[in-house]
């Protein structure tokens, strides 16, 4: 099991960010994820103090293709903020993912089944190449996708659609972005999806053209109920190919989801990283997941309402809670640091029971490693305002004067950011409130009359 890479992608998308925005001036609709495990949240009562549950949990994974449940020792952070993106953010991908398929599993299904409905799978997709604008053409897709559906209705009804459960997916290949779409629909038992499939395929190249793209007869696929699982279109991690049917989840598939974009972007790869930028400011402001009127009709909650029953919580006895200072834990857990400081802090925490205090020493640890990089982005800065002052008429002494000014102007930049910085970190204790004694009810040239 890997137990950082949550934290490790989370960083490294947060250190991608905050490079676009430094370069470029415009933020990213999503870039909240930033703040993501790391600002406290809205409801807290203890706003000053970042927390670490460690606890022990039963997994289950796929090992050699078998399903197994271990147990393991797992860190987490406790009453911070999310930031609820489910296509950039590693950390909210994973539970709006579980909630997801907890409603389908418990609400859809049964629902569909009760009514006499099927569930079937119908993906949309385009061609696509990489030498091209990715955010006009998701544009142009989404454009597509609404003049489908105004001409499929006739033909929707007809089949005893309801509605469906739209999935958003863009991996990232050698074509650039490979934006499609898993409709999870209703249909009523005993129609001939074949016959349909030919009446959509037909209907989607119309909305393609219309906004200037194309696609073969692999542009639709579908799939009746039986043939898939209904739980695929809220995994965490797929790149669906309609030729094959087959999920692109393994490493070396031509198709990288934005996760897998950036393990290569942490391990250096700089096309990943400019590929993962331009797929966030692609699909910036759309959900992963829409319902639509789907949940209204089956006469059950949505998935923003519903709320997975709670059974028997199976509380580990030797549950740990860590503590320690909230603006430490923001320094620590910058973009700006070159390490991902919530991944080491998480795996300092696990091992808190064993030796006590390390995880407040990882803290500190990480919180250095952010300084540094800071006051060396600061040096660079004022080189560069070195580099366009000097020129090269200026004589020996003018450029003597010119360093030692840049030079001392940096020195105290530096120390006010340490200062502060520090001052962020260790706050000084507030004074004690002291208490004044009101005399308001004295009488004026009585206060010594004892008579």
């Amino acid at each position: 099991m890997k137990f950082n890479i949550t934290a490790i992608r989370q960083h490294e998308a947060s250190k991608l960010l905050t490079k676009n925005f430094l370069e470029t001036g415009k933020n990213i609709l999503g870039d909240g994820l930033k703040l993501c495990q790391r600002a406290k949240a809205h409801h807290t009562q203890n706003p000053g103090t970042a927390f670490i549950v460690v606890e022990k949990k039963a997994i289950k994974e796929k090992i050699n293709g078998k399903w197994q449940t271990n147990v393991y020792t797992l860190s987490r952070m406790h009453d911070t903020a999310q930031c609820g993106n489910a296509h950039l953010c590693p950390h909210c991908t994973s539970y709006k993912a579980a909630h997801m398929r907890g409603w389908i599993e418990l609400e859809l299904l049964p629902a569909a089944k009760s009514g006499n409905l099927c569930l079937g799978l119908l993906t949309l997709t385009a061609r696509h190449r990489r030498d091209c604008d990715w955010s006009a053409y998701v544009k142009n897709f989404y454009s597509a996708l609404g003049l489908f559906s105004i001409s499929m209705d006739r033909a929707f009804k007809k089949i005893g659609y309801l509605g469906r459960l739209r999935t958003l997916e863009s991996p990232v290949g050698n074509h650039g972005i490979h934006p499609h779409i898993h409709d999870l629909f209703t249909y009523a038992p005993g129609t001939d999806l074949a016959k349909f499939q030919e009446i959509a395929l037909k209907y989607w190249k119309k909305a393609l053209k219309k906004v200037g793209l194309d696609c073969n007869n692999h542009g639709i696929n579908i799939k009746p109920e039986g043939k898939f699982d209904p739980l695929y279109v809220a995994k965490e991690m797929a790149a669906y190919d309609t030729k094959t049917g087959d999920t692109d989840d393994k490493e070396d598939s031509k198709n990288k989801n934005l996760f897998q974009l950036l393990d290569a972007s942490a391990k250096g790869d700089t096309q990943a990283a400019n590929d993962w930028i331009r797929a966030a400011k692609a699909i910036q402001g759309r959900d992963r997941w829409n319902v639509g009127q789907l949940a209204q009709k089956l006469g059950i909650p949505c998935p923003s309402e519903w709320k997975k029953p709670e059974g028997i919580a199976k509380v580990d006895p030797q549950r740990l809670l860590i503590s320690y200072p909230q603006p430490q834990h923001m320094i620590a857990t910058s973009p700006s640091n070159p390490r991902a400081g919530l991944a080491f802090i998480l795996r300092a925490a696990r091992n808190e029971a064993a030796r006590p205090g390390t995880t407040q020493r990882m803290v500190l640890r990480m919180c250095d490693e952010t300084i540094k990089a800071d006051v060396e982005q600061i040096k660079v800065r004022y080189a560069k305002t070195l580099a366009k002052l000097i020129k090269s008429s200026f004589t020996s002494e003018e450029k003597e004067r010119l360093c030692a000014k840049i030079h001392s102007h940096c020195t105290f930049a530096i120390a006010e950011y340490r200062a502060t910085t520090y001052s962020y970190m260790h706050p000084a204790p507030k004074p004690a409130q002291q208490v004044v004694d009101d005399y308001s009810d004295l009488i004026p040239d009585l206060e010594l009359d004892f008579s």
